[in-house]
């Protein structure tokens, strides 16, 4: 038994840290985590299998009680909810369960709303000619990385798993096959982590260590850990295609990086996403010279981190995920609609009713019945052997609900709509609206509902998400990197970076508020109001238009009111009345002298 072994073996004969209520952790005094040495590249692999068993066993009972909350949120998001509610309908039963799904409606609309801007960096640097230029630059760089990257759409992915299973993930990495940064979005069942740590505002994780399970076949990861190959082909019986499933640990904060098979180290090193002091390269030219070239630590980041992001929300600061969401907060008034529909479905059945006859005073037998009502039905005449009609068949109908179901049912529909704050960005939402402005009004609110309560920590996590890519910018950007994106007027703008340039200090943030949506229509109506108040200009009006080229049409209509035949001249040489000529000459004027063309 080893040293560490015999240690923690020791310490662990007091109370179980994980059995401890997290609340009272709080205020506790003495050891309030499991008993851990501090790990490094040197740490033996025994001291590190050891470590990684005491992770697992502490993850599990907070993964065991927080499983079944996600497991509900995703079946009601599929619509697999109420199983017991459906009755047997004959002729008329469904293969699928009858429900009107609300939380799929809400959260689908609630995603676009809260996405519908992409996060827009903002670079500072030391506010000098080359500084500003670099900023720019870099600031360029990750709006084109953004755009290769699908940032817009990977955010969508984090923000529903955020919703589904109280946690969203992003990961930074690097792609060696497209030499280029790699953002993936995460389930966050793939983690393993510290049920003690917390997230905090930006998406940072407090804890020392998260492990992720990842897959590979066999025979590429031999050629990952060339040193384990043995390892490998014996566990899998040289069957190279074989898949495995392994555990890539990051720990102390994120500075060490091991991999583990069961019980068997694959490998291990320092975070690569870091420039350390000393770090040094062999590179060979095209003549097969080697020559060994030293690095200074030039880096975004002052120590190394974990390459993991999260989105987290509805958070207490006891646990890594959410204490309840969006979706858990609805599940008794989906349950409610669920209930209700079916009521209502079943009653509207009954309202077709049946047919009720007597033998004893009709004449008709039991066996005849069937024929006798299949008549009624599709409208033919039927002979009644005796007595009164009226008293020997006669219809069975049900009466209509009450008024007080249906307002059960848009009561319950409109609640859970206002807790996702989807209320009024749905037909159903806007319906009862019976004015333009109503429904601006209702759009508004649903805006501020999103963009107060997640646009603002979307816009915290891209600000994080960015920083990350610089700092990889810094490790990985050895040979020039091209960047194109479309810039004002739809003209192509290229910049090229390379890690040597990065060498002043940056400052990276999100623009605030760049995420928080706003409608469109009535983004435009305030343009246009500001404009006729004088308060912007030509071109910023053209610009909140969604104008593709707001200076070019400025440009046209000062030429058009300069000149109108210069911009037809297939229409007829008259030339301008004086009054209406000085009028057009005094407006250009007035927009010459206060917007630049050029």
């Amino acid at each position: 038994m080893s040293t560490i072994d015999k240690f923690l073996g020791f310490l662990t004969l007091g109370e179980d840290i994980n059995k401890v209520d997290p609340a009272k952790l709080e205020i506790a005094e003495g050891v309030v985590s499991s008993p851990s040495p501090i790990l490094n590249v040197q740490t033996s692999d025994d001291d590190l299998i050891i470590q990684k068993q005491r992770w697992i066993k502490n993850w599990e009972p907070h993964v065991t009680k927080l499983r079944p909350k996600q497991d509900d949120a995703e079946n009601y998001w599929l619509g697999k909810q109420g199983q017991d509610f459906l009755t047997n309908m004959g002729d008329l039963a469904f293969a699928h369960p009858l429900t009107d799904n609300i939380i799929f409606e809400a959260l689908e609309t609630f995603l676009p709303q809260a996405t519908r801007k992409s996060p827009e960096p903002v670079l500072s640097s030391d506010n000098t000619k080359e500084g500003n230029l670099l900023a720019d630059n870099v600031r360029k760089m990750l709006l084109h990385l953004s755009d290769i990257l699908n940032f817009k759409l990977k955010l969508k992915t984090v923000v529903r798993n955020w919703a589904l299973y109280y946690l969203g993930v992003q990961k930074i990495g690097w792609d060696i096959e497209n030499d280029e940064i790699s953002l993936t979005s995460l389930r966050p069942q793939k983690l393993i982590m510290d049920p003690n740590a917390t997230i905090s505002e930006n998406g940072k994780y407090t804890g020392r260590y998260l492990g992720e399970y990842k897959k590979d076949n066999a025979e590429d990861l031999a050629v990952k850990f060339p040193e384990k190959k043995d390892f490998i082909e014996g566990f899998v019986n040289k069957q190279m295609g074989t898949e495995l499933q392994y555990i890539e640990w990051w720990a102390e904060g994120g500075r060490l990086l091991f991999w583990t098979l069961r019980d068997e180290v694959l490998g291990k090193a320092l975070n690569p996403h870091f420039n350390y002091e000393g770090r040094e390269e062999v590179k060979t030219d095209e003549f097969g010279a080697e020559t060994v070239e030293s690095f200074t630590a030039a880096n975004h980041f002052k120590n190394p981190e974990f390459p993991y992001v999260f989105l987290s929300v509805f958070n207490l600061g006891l646990h890594p995920n959410d204490d309840t969401s969006l979706i858990e907060q609805n599940l008794g008034n989906q349950d409610l609609i669920t209930k209700r529909y079916r009521q209502i479905d079943e009653n509207v059945d009954g309202m077709n009713g049946g047919w009720a006859i007597s033998g004893e005073l009709s004449g008709i037998t039991q066996e005849q019945s069937a024929s006798v009502i299949r008549a009624f039905r599709e409208g033919r005449g039927v002979w009644i052997p005796q007595g009164s009609v009226q008293e020997a068949v006669s219809p069975m109908k049900q009466p209509g609900l009450p008024a007080d179901v249906f307002n059960s049912l848009q009561d319950g529909r409109n609640e859970l709509r206002g807790i996702f704050g989807t209320a009024g960005s749905t037909p159903a939402g806007t319906a009862e609206e019976k004015t333009v402005r109503g429904k601006i009004i209702i759009g508004q609110q649903d805006q501020s509902r999103i963009g107060g309560g997640v646009a603002e920590y979307l816009e915290q996590f891209s600000d994080t998400v960015y920083n990350y890519m610089v700092q990889m910018m810094y490790v990985y950007y050895d040979e020039p990197h091209i960047a194109s994106i479309i810039g004002s007027e739809n003209t192509f703008e290229t910049v090229q970076i390379r890690n040597t340039d990065l060498n002043r200090k940056l400052t990276v943030s999100v623009k605030e508020g760049s995420m928080i949506p706003k409608d469109p229509l009535t983004v435009a109506n305030q343009a246009i109001d500001l404009f006729a108040a004088g308060a912007i200009d030509p071109i910023t009006l053209h610009e909140r238009l969604d104008d593709p080229n707001p200076r070019e049409t400025v440009k046209k209509l000062v030429e058009f009111q300069t000149n109108p035949q210069g911009l037809f001249p297939e229409v007829s040489q008259q030339q301008p009345g004086a009054a209406v000529q000085g009028g057009a000459e005094q407006q250009s004027g007035d927009l010459l002298s206060s917007v630049p063309l050029q």
